[in-house]
């Protein structure tokens, strides 16, 4: 399980930290690709997301759920509490993104919502499983006195 977890928590690392890359330097590309889940089935996204404001606050956000996937990986049992707050942050996107999809219904808001609601359930599980693997194994090796 700990393998898993380092796998893991590189790929939602990698994902918070590659798009915070396309957010400082390309983001109209970040608005192009969420606009485009909507087009095969001819929805349009008509807003734009393109103020200093809500793109310095997006990679705040962003770095920010990347950077806590980093300290888990380095040291699971002494970063654990970061989970809580790593939880909270992911949680509130995925719930923002359903009530966008509530009085918008455009597919990339429910897309969105899903994708982070399982990215939630991904860190609970795999951070959870491998510190009791941690535990288990410090509890079963020979103390030396």
């Amino acid at each position: 399980m700990k393998t898993a977890f380092h796998v893991i928590y590189t790929a939602l690392a990698l994902n918070f930290i590659i798009p915070v890359c396309v957010y400082i330097f390309a983001p109209d590309v970040a608005i192009g690709q969420f606009a485009a889940i909507g087009d095969p089935l001819g929805f349009t996204y008509a807003h734009t997301e393109d103020s200093m404001f809500w793109r310095v606050l997006g990679i705040a956000n962003v770095a920010t759920l990347g950077f806590c996937c980093v300290l888990l990986q380095v040291d699971l049992r002494r970063w654990f509490a970061v989970l809580a707050p790593l939880v909270f942050l992911k949680s509130c996107a995925s719930i923002g993104f359903g009530v966008a999809f509530v009085f918008e219904p455009h597919p990339a808001y429910l897309a969105a919502c899903l994708f982070d609601a399982a990215t939630v359930g991904a860190m609970l599980f795999f951070a959870t499983r491998a510190l009791h693997e941690l535990d288990a194994n410090q509890q079963s090796a020979p103390v030396l006195a």
